[in-house]
C-alpha cells in the first residue's frame, strides 16, 4: 500500500517522469559522473564524492553499475516549528535557519534529480515536497516515498540530511506464473524475466509489439524469457477483453505468442466484426478453429484474463505497455537497449528469482 508521503509526494509530482532519463540509478556509472555535478568533485574511499556547496555523494556501484546514490549534506531544522492537523502552519523563529534548510533542500533535490537521470523533472517536485511544512518533523523518524521507478529514502541523523534514491525492486512472489511465457532459450542458475502488461487495442502497446519487441528479440541473451500479462484497460478500450479472452483460447492450443503477433499486425478486428476476424486469425495461425470457437463462446479465457488485472492494479500498473525485468520496472517501454542494459543491471542487483512459470 502506498503510503500517505509517497501519495503527497505523487500529488507534487503529478504528471510523473515523462520520457527517456539519461545515466541514471540502475544504468552505468561512467556517464553519471561525467555530469557537470561531479567535474569539480573530490573523490573519497568507498565510491565518496565531495561536491562544491557542501554537498557530500556515495555511490554504491558493482560491475559498472549504480546501485544507488545517497546525497549527504549539514542541516538543522528550522526552529519554532508547529504542525498540526497534516496542514502543518510552520512558523519559524529564525528566517536564516528557514533559508538555510530551503537551500539545503534545492542542493539535495538538484542532486538527487541528476542521479535519476531526470533533472528538474524529479528535483523541483522533490524540493517542493522536502519545503512542506510537516516534513521536518517526518525528517528526524526518517521516511521513503515512492517517484516509479525510484525510492526515495530521507531522514537526519547528528545534523546531517541524507537522501538516498534507489530502483524500486518488486518481490518475484508479487508476480503471477502465467502460461503465456515465451522461454529462454537456455536454462540459467539465476533466470531473467522480462514481463510485458498489455492490451491488444492500445496502439502503444501495439508499437511496442511491432516495433519495439522485434529489436529486443534479434539481441535478447539466451537465458532471458518474456512473459506476456494481461491487462486489459476495458474502461476506455471495449474490445480489449474479447481479444485478451480470445488469445488465451490461442494459448490453450499453445499458439498464444503466433496468435498474439496475429492481432497485433492485422488490426481488422477493430473497424469490422471482430467475433469473425478472431476466428479467421485462428485459422490462419494454424488452430483447431472448431474448439478455438467453442472456447470463446464459452469464455474459458475469462479466469486468466481476471487474474491479469488483479494483479496489474496490485503492482500499481496504471498503463500499457508497462515492463518489469525481474523486479525492476522499465522507464521506458518503448528503449530496446534500454531493457537490454535493464536486464543487465537485473543481474548485477541480484533481482530475486521469479517464481516458476505454470507450464502450458
Amino acid at each position: 500500500m502506498i503510503s500517505r508521503l509517497s501519495f503527497l509526494f505523487a500529488g507534487v509530482l503529478s504528471a510523473g517522469l515523462l520520457g527517456s532519463a539519461h545515466a541514471q540509478v540502475g544504468d552505468q556509472v561512467a556517464p553519471v559522473l561525467a555530469h557537470p555535478l561531479f567535474k569539480d568533485a573530490g573523490r573519497g574511499p568507498a565510491g565518496t564524492y565531495t561536491l562544491p556547496g557542501g554537498l557530500s555523494v556515495l555511490l554504491s556501484q558493482s560491475q559498472g553499475y549504480l546501485l544507488s546514490g545517497t546525497v549527504q549534506a549539514k542541516y538543522e531544522a528550522p526552529s519554532g516549528l508547529s504542525v498540526s492537523g497534516g496542514t502543518g502552519a510552520a512558523q519559524a523563529t529564525s528566517a536564516q535557519g528557514v533559508s538555510g534548510a530551503n537551500a539545503t533542500f534545492k542542493n539535495v533535490a538538484a542532486a538527487i534529480g541528476v542521479l535519476s537521470g531526470y533533472g528538474d523533472g524529479l528535483a523541483g517536485p522533490l524540493e517542493q515536497f522536502l519545503n512542506r511544512p510537516d516534513v521536518p518533523a517526518q525528517l528526524e523518524r526518517g521516511f521513503s516515498i515512492r517517484a516509479d521507478p525510484f525510492t526515495i529514502s530521507a531522514r537526519t541523523e547528528a545534523g546531517v540530511l541524507k537522501v538516498t534514491i534507489s530502483q524500486v525492486q518488486v518481490p518475484a512472489e508479487a508476480f503471477l506464473p502465467v502460461k503465456t511465457v515465451l522461454p529462454a532459450r537456455k536454462a540459467a542458475a539465476r533466470p531473467v524475466v522480462l514481463r510485458v502488461y498489455s492490451d491488444f487495442q492500445c496502439p502503444f502497446c501495439q508499437k511496442f509489439e511491432t516495433e519495439t519487441l522485434p529489436t529486443l528479440l534479434a539481441k535478447l541473451p539466451d537465458d532471458v524469457s518474456i512473459e506476456f500479462h494481461q491487462f486489459p484497460l476495458e474502461q476506455i478500450h471495449p474490445l480489449a477483453r474479447p481479444s485478451a479472452e480470445a488469445s488465451e483460447c490461442a494459448g490453450q492450443q499453445g499458439k498464444f505468442w503466433a496468435y498474439k503477433d496475429a492481432l497485433f499486425t492485422d488490426r481488422s478486428w477493430l473497424a469490422s466484426n471482430p467475433q469473425e476476424v478472431f476466428t479467421r486469425l485462428a485459422g490462419k495461425v494454424g488452430l483447431d478453429v472448431p474448439a478455438f470457437q467453442k472456447c470463446v463462446d464459452t469464455r474459458a479465457g475469462k479466469a486468466a484474463v481476471d487474474a491479469g488485472l488483479l494483479e496489474a492494479m496490485k503492482l500499481g500498473v496504471n498503463g500499457t505497455p508497462t515492463v518489469f525485468v525481474n523486479g525492476f520496472r522499465a522507464g521506458n517501454a518503448y528503449d530496446a537497449n534500454g531493457l537490454l542494459n535493464l536486464i543487465n543491471f537485473a543481474r548485477v542487483a541480484g533481482a530475486v528469482p521469479a517464481p516458476t512459470p505454470v507450464k502450458p
